[in-house]
């Protein structure tokens, strides 16, 4: 119930964050908010990954011959792009990276999630990928300039 009360209240404040900027956003909660907020991401992507496995390993059961379709494993390997299991318990470090990230003057129209992404990416040792998404994001708030 509590972890749902989490995934709740992650959904409610990113829905308000509307009018301003990702980068103004995320300076303005409190470092208490910004655990909540990880921890909230991490527990959905968690019991999202756990889900799908159960779901798979159901399938399996009632037929011996069934194979996951390639958008589940597309889906399970988006969803690890998101997830570490080293970065979601050391919150700290992964918010001064998210601080530093949103430090930069190209990166503040940059949504959070796909900041965590490219955070996550470039932690999880896919450097070229994380700079290549990082590239992608920041070239569509210069084009047409």
């Amino acid at each position: 119930m509590g972890k749902l009360l989490l995934v709740i209240t992650l959904f409610a404040s990113l829905t308000q964050a509307q009018p301003g900027s990702d980068s103004e956003y995320w300076s303005a909660l409190t470092s208490d908010q910004k655990v909540i907020f990880l921890k909230g991401i991490y527990t959905g992507v968690a019991r999202s990954l756990q889900i799908m496995s159960e779901e798979g390993d159901r399938q399996k059961k009632r037929n011996p011959y069934w194979a996951q379709p390639f958008v589940h494993e597309n889906s399970i390997e988006r969803l690890n792009e998101f997830y570490s299991q080293r970065e979601s318990e050391d919150y700290e470090l992964f918010i001064s990276l998210m601080d530093a990230f949103y430090s930069n003057p190209d990166n503040t129209h940059i949504p959070v999630m796909d900041a965590l992404h490219i955070i996550m990416l470039h932690e999880s040792g896919e450097r070229t990928r994380a700079n290549e998404l990082l590239l992608r994001k920041q070239r569509i708030r210069f084009e047409g300039r």
